[in-house]
């Protein structure tokens, strides 16, 4: 059980945003392992706190070219 003022860490929106505009400026990003993603979205400031690199590489598999690009995919 956690106490209502623990902090889970970053918020998962807002990691996939920072990821979204990293690989949008980087294409090289997507290529690398997670961990340097995971470090290069504090090192370019689009986030405060290194995410976990399990999710990181998560996000990055599920993300399509599409979507990186600012367009929505409609399904």
């Amino acid at each position: 059980m956690t106490s209502g003022n623990v902090q889970l860490g970053t918020d998962l929106d807002r990691i996939l945003d920072a990821l979204k505009g990293l690989l949008s400026e980087d294409r090289g990003a997507r290529e690398q392992p997670a961990e340097g993603a995971s470090k290069e979205l504090v090192r370019d400031g689009y986030l405060q706190e290194e995410p976990d690199y399990v999710l990181v590489a998560e996000l990055i598999e599920g993300l399509d070219a599409d979507e990186v690009a600012g367009e929505e995919n409609p399904t």
